[in-house]
């Protein structure tokens, strides 16, 4: 049953407290996912999804990313293929 995550393109794990993505790079046709309201604290906690080459969509926001000096993570939200806005943001900076 594990091998069928391997095929998965949307994936909701908000409000999971989450504090990393690591595991997450074995879904190559990973497309979208979310991960707001999560307890993520850097952009070095995504790294493990610079492999995921189909990833269009990601939305890290309600996170913890920056401490003390918080980041706005709206400003790096890739807009969904599903919705007529077109505005697209900057992506995750490396």
């Amino acid at each position: 049953s594990v091998e069928k995550l391997l095929f998965v393109q949307m994936l909701d794990l908000s409000h999971n407290e989450l504090r990393t993505t690591e595991g997450l790079e074995a879904m190559q046709l990973l497309c979208s996912l979310n991960l707001s309201h999560n307890r993520i604290r850097s952009f070095s906690a995504l790294g493990s999804l610079r492999h995921l080459k189909q990833l269009r969509v990601l939305d890290v926001s309600h996170n913890h990313i920056g401490g003390k000096r918080p980041v706005d993570t709206t400003r790096y939200l890739c807009s969904s293929p599903l919705s007529n806005s077109g505005e697209v943001g900057r992506g995750v900076p490396s």
